[in-house]
């Protein structure tokens, strides 16, 4: 399969923005970061803080790399790992039971519930980050690409911030139509 490079460049961009958003609120607010990971039961004490950190950290790098077309591949398999463990971390609680944790992946504030649908949008948002691992075909990109590039980057996004809004929400919903059953 070959792929156009306006497509590598979208969803590269995409998964850049994705990744610095996350990073942005765990970095501003490492402390409740952390309790985060600390709710997943996962971690001894003394790693909390530091794997918080390198979390965030790991996503503001991605991010950056992301940007950058030479960094892709490595960009891409470490985006591609971070989601694999985080996404392992989500189905480890589900499987316990524990749905009432954060899962932290919108940062610090996002206050999203672990549940499947989350683990289905990362298995999506791994889908998107290892397109660009495929062949591409060579071509110059053109004014039209990059305008065709940004548009599809800011509704991706928006389609990505929607679908977090609508995970974040389903626990209320779901709260408000019982109390009314």
């Amino acid at each position: 399969m070959t792929l156009d490079p306006v497509i590598a460049l979208v969803a590269s961009l995409l998964m850049a923005a994705i990744f610095a958003a996350g990073a942005i609120d765990k970095l501003r607010f490492p402390a409740l970061f952390a309790a985060i990971v600390q709710a997943y039961g996962l971690l001894p004490g003394i790693l909390v803080t530091p794997v918080a950190w390198g979390v965030a950290l790991m996503e503001a790098g991605i991010a950056v790399a992301l940007c950058l077309p030479a960094a892709w591949p490595w960009a891409q398999w470490a985006g591609l790992c971070l989601l694999v463990i985080v996404t392992t971390a989500v189905v480890v609680n589900l499987l316990r039971g524990q749905v009432g944790i954060d899962c932290g992946c919108g940062g610090a504030s996002a206050d999203q519930e672990l549940s499947w649908a989350l683990v289905w949008r990362n298995l999506a948002l791994a889908a998107l980050i290892a397109l660009p691992l495929a062949d591409r075909t060579e071509r110059t990109l053109g004014l039209g690409d990059g305008l065709l590039g940004i548009f599809a980057v800011l509704a991706g996004f928006g389609l990505y911030a929607g679908v977090n809004q609508l995970l974040a929400n389903a626990p209320r919903l779901r709260d408000l139509v019982e109390g009314h059953a």
